[in-house]
């Protein structure tokens, strides 16, 4: 008998679990759903005092995730009011978010993205019909050291599973502008709008961007035929020379520039020789500050491209793992 209570009360608990685990997803959905509906209003406000255009959301449905901070929104249109449709997105699932509080950790993943009809309208119809097949895939993630200060974050952009192009930055100097961000996002709309019209706004949010440093950081691009495809379909609808021409012409501008170091040079003619893939990155001893490149106190003691490429620890390299 004593089996058979403790079963039943395993089931019950169980049971309202899982209950209270689907209430609480639904709960997020609703939030969000409430999110973009509200965000549509903000574009429509905005496009009538003539700020932006009417951009208008709208998708086929939304999915939650408490125990991961996570949404899915399935078969998201961003268009125009009025005007139709500019891109469509088969999925966007997006990691970490939270109603209080910006997350340290986040992602974003945008899966079959498409051009849609409305934003090829001005483009030759060979030319649309070929961007209108491409499929595109974007994703973005970054991370945040409360204890530090520093803030890395990625993103990639594939498209056909033929193209790449990523990059990455390590930031330093973050906690002022990370605490004015979190402030902002506690508040309304209606809150945010008027401390955005305060005179001393824009000067503070500034500063705050003006301590922060680069530490390092990379490209890279990586190319499985499309550069070419895409210059030929180009140069088929007389936009630009193709691939062949443009190797052509760059490759014997970078020879007979002499200015350009042979570091540089060289992995940029081995690229457009054989354009598979390219990496450049870079990583600062002591980290240049925004306000220090604004002012031009970063550059102070580079006279020449080898400065700067020591100054940065710069490498770029072609075609190698």
């Amino acid at each position: 008998m004593s089996k058979k209570v403790w079963l039943g009360a395993a089931l019950v608990l169980s049971a309202s679990a899982v209950a209270g685990f689907l209430y609480a997803n639904h709960h997020a959905e609703q939030l969000m759903a409430g999110h973009i509906e509200r965000s549509n209003q903000q574009y429509l406000q905005l496009a009538e005092q003539g700020d932006m255009p009417p951009i208008h959301m709208s998708y086929s449905k939304l999915s939650a995730n408490i125990i991961t901070s996570s949404y899915k929104i399935r078969d998201l249109h961003i268009g125009i009011a009025g005007m139709g449709d500019l891109v469509t997105v088969g999925e966007v699932e997006l990691i970490g978010l939270q109603r209080d509080g910006l997350p340290e950790d986040g992602a974003a993943r945008l899966k079959d993205l498409k051009l849609a009809p409305q934003a090829l309208a001005s483009v030759p119809k060979d030319l649309a019909d070929y961007l209108a097949t491409l499929l595109m895939e974007l994703s973005y993630q970054y991370k945040y050291k409360a204890k530090t200060g520093e803030l890395t974050f990625q993103q990639e952009l594939r498209v056909d599973h033929h193209f790449s192009l990523n990059y990455r930055f390590a930031l330093t100097g973050v906690t002022d502008l990370w605490q004015f961000a979190e402030n902002i996002h506690g508040l309304t709309p209606e809150q945010q709008q008027q401390q955005s019209e305060q005179p001393d706004y824009l000067p503070g949010l500034m500063k705050k961007v003006g301590v922060i440093g680069v530490a390092n950081g990379s490209f890279e691009i990586e190319n499985k035929e499309f550069l070419q495809q895409l210059f030929d379909k180009l140069a088929a609808a007389q936009i630009t020379t193709d691939y062949a021409s443009t190797q052509q012409q760059l490759s014997a501008a970078l020879q007979h520039n002499q200015q350009i170091p042979e570091s540089i040079r060289q992995p940029v003619l081995n690229f457009l020789q054989k354009p598979e893939r390219l990496k450049l990155s870079f990583q600062f001893q002591q980290p240049p500050t925004f306000s220090q490149m604004q002012d031009g106190s970063a550059m102070a003691g580079i006279e020449t491209a080898e400065d700067f490429i020591s100054f940065a620890s710069l490498s770029l390299t072609a075609n190698s793992n």
